[in-house]
């Protein structure tokens, strides 16, 4: 018997390739024209999964995981490329944008799981919105809550917790556009009120007596990117349980005033 000519074999290859395609697609509520999968991705799906046309994921070589919990809501825009190893869970709303791109090892989850310090806790998950034309490196964790405007490139092995500006690049834990001339550096109180409001993401300039109390951004994980933006800003250490006594903005100033002393007579 002749074997089938390559215009057969070809036309055989794509039909099984389609055919598994759609088998492992299955549980998405609803499927564009022209998704292409390379590997096997991950898929559970109890809301609504929804993927645009043109759309490319990749489970090569590690498999890519998309977790859609009761009643949520996932959607992927057109041309969106997602890249393997990706770890998406939509516990409520996780919508990504036309032509983004989703590099290797992205984590990116509108829930927490737990609420720190009560692991018996369920934290209330909050949307995260990626616009179109966004780039997201590899290993890049986006948080609960967060917005990634379009055209926004965020830098490899960042975390996204809060609002990226459209167009811009960030980097960095959490994931910031500043630079150690961004504040200046006579350590005013205002300069700290703006460090403040840009890494719990606060739309307003908070007052110098405002503190934990009064600030629901400023809770654990909000002390520890207000943490690492003072020693980015400012070029200065300082201890957690300095941090930790802080009540107000004011007592931030006082710490940070404190460190550039010492970081000045430690300087030779």
């Amino acid at each position: 018997m002749a074997r089938p000519g390559p215009a057969i074999g070809s036309e055989l290859f794509t039909t099984l390739h389609g055919v598994r395609q759609r088998l492992w697609l299955r549980h998405v509520s609803d499927v564009g024209r022209g998704v292409v999968l390379e590997g096997r991705p991950f898929i559970r799906n109890q809301g609504t999964f929804s993927i645009a046309d043109d759309v490319f994921f990749s489970s090569c070589p590690v498999q890519s995981h998309f977790v859609v919990g009761q009643g949520a809501r996932l959607g992927i825009g057109r041309a969106t490329v997602v890249s393997y190893g990706a770890a998406i869970s939509a516990q409520l709303e996780v919508s990504i944008g036309a032509g983004t791109r989703i590099g290797p090892l992205v984590v990116i989850m509108d829930s927490d799981f737990h609420v720190a310090g009560d692991l018996t806790a369920h934290a209330e998950p909050k949307p995260i919105r990626i616009g179109e034309g966004v780039v997201i490196g590899s290993r890049v964790t986006v948080l609960r809550g967060s917005t990634i405007g379009d055209g926004a490139h965020v830098r490899s092995g960042s975390v996204v917790s809060g609002y990226i500006e459209p167009g811009t690049t960030v980097s960095g834990v959490p994931a910031s556009t500043w630079s150690e001339q961004a504040v200046p550096q006579d350590g005013a109180p205002s300069d700290v009120r703006v460090v403040v409001m840009r890494a719990l993401n606060m739309k307003a300039l908070p007052d110098l007596q405002d503190g934990p109390e009064r600030i629901a951004e400023w809770d654990s994980f909000g002390a520890l990117k207000l943490l690492l933006a003072l020693e980015k800003i400012y070029g200065v250490t300082i201890r957690e349980e300095q941090l930790k006594s802080a009540r107000c903005i004011a007592d931030l100033q006082a710490i940070v005033t404190a460190a550039r002393g010492d970081s000045a007579h430690a300087a030779p």
